[in-house]
């Protein structure tokens, strides 16, 4: 006999035979299969550029494109504007942006928008007062990355050889929030935003933080050594594109900071990025079958929200594409749910709020 009640139907697919009693977790994978049903296009491998400036077709069942802050990038230092993705690191010179492929999603009517973020400048931790400042010492016993590591109850190898460095906090005051905002007319014009700029959530500028909080007395800066042999510190926190007379303004203006000499100053991109509501939960494109994006090209920061993505864009496109070489049928998406894992969460919000 059948029921008339919704609570007992129950469907055929991929998933074989589901109920209503189906669970959240197939109820998304099924979401997301759907989602992908409407492709008008197919990859079939990406087209790159060598260093004689001669071109190489790469063919592949799934591409994940990951171009980070590259997409049309613009640098920006002060009022001075020129083309690149980043600076190279311990370089002046630049990294060329990637233009073609930005054009191709554009040709293709992907939903594209303009956001910009910043690096801080490095400065020189010879000339840092290190003894005036709160240490912040590395963890000890430290928690590995490392499943193995931790399973065998081992620790890194610079923790067992006592290579530990640490880190410092200082903070901004009332005469470095004057410093940003008297200089304010020294910063960037940017493409988005009529000009102000819009950056990735959380992971704002001194100035827009000083602009956002003027009750703030101070906001910290943690001083970061980039390594065991160099002098190279990051000073985290304050990314502001000013031209670089102004940043040094600023950064000897906090404590400890009086004599500080900066090796390289701190610069703006602004780059393309895509609505990752064009994405299905995989992260893979509705307009084209087998594309797959992850990180800041989604609109989020290019740090652990972007790693994220890399897993799950990564693994299904690996999966779908060895798949489909073998012949094979496509395996089911690997899709976490809002009440499984933080990643679930924010791949959720990206394709379905945008970001």
């Amino acid at each position: 006999s059948s029921s008339s009640s919704s609570s007992s139907s129950s469907k055929t697919g991929l998933l074989g035979t589901t109920t209503a009693a189906t669970t959240g977790q197939e109820q998304l994978v099924q979401a997301t299969l759907a989602e992908g049903e409407s492709h008008k296009a197919r990859i079939r491998g990406v087209v790159v550029q060598l260093d004689d400036e001669t071109k190489q077709e790469i063919y592949g069942h799934a591409v994940v494109v990951t171009t980070g802050t590259f997409l049309r990038g613009v640098l920006m230092m002060g009022h001075d504007r020129y083309a690149g993705g980043r600076h190279l690191r311990d370089s002046e010179q630049v990294e060329a942006p990637s233009v073609g492929l930005a054009k191709t999603l554009e040709r293709f009517n992907f939903p594209l928008g303009r956001l910009k973020t910043g690096t801080p400048a490095r400065v020189d931790g010879k000339t840092i007062d290190w003894d005036v400042l709160t240490i912040q010492p590395s963890e000890v016993p430290a928690q590995p990355f490392s499943h193995i590591r931790q399973f065998n109850e081992e620790q890194p190898p610079n923790v067992e050889a006592g290579k530990l460095i640490n880190c410092y906090q200082t903070a901004t005051n009332e005469a470095t929030h004057k410093l940003v905002m008297e200089y304010e007319h020294t910063l960037p014009i940017y493409d988005g935003m009529d000009g102000k700029g819009n950056g990735p959530r959380y992971c704002p500028s001194i100035y827009k933080k000083v602009l956002r909080f003027p009750e703030r007395q101070g906001h910290n800066c943690f001083l970061e050594p980039e390594g065991l042999n160099t002098d190279l510190v990051y000073p985290n926190g304050m990314s502001g594109p000013y031209p670089p007379e102004v940043q040094e303004k600023i950064l000897r203006s906090m404590k400890g900071m009086g004599a500080v000499e900066i090796v390289r100053a701190g610069y703006d991109v602004e780059y393309d990025f895509v609505n990752p509501q064009a994405l299905t939960h995989t992260l893979e494109t509705k307009e084209i079958g087998g594309l797959y994006l992850a990180g800041q090209i989604c609109g989020t920061t290019g740090y652990e929200e972007a790693g994220a993505q890399g897993i799950i864009a990564g693994a299904n496109a690996g999966r779908a594409g060895a798949a489909q070489a073998r012949g094979e049928t496509p395996p089911l998406p690997l899709v976490l749910g809002r009440d499984e894992a933080y990643i679930g969460v924010l791949i959720d919000d990206l394709v379905t709020r945008g970001t």
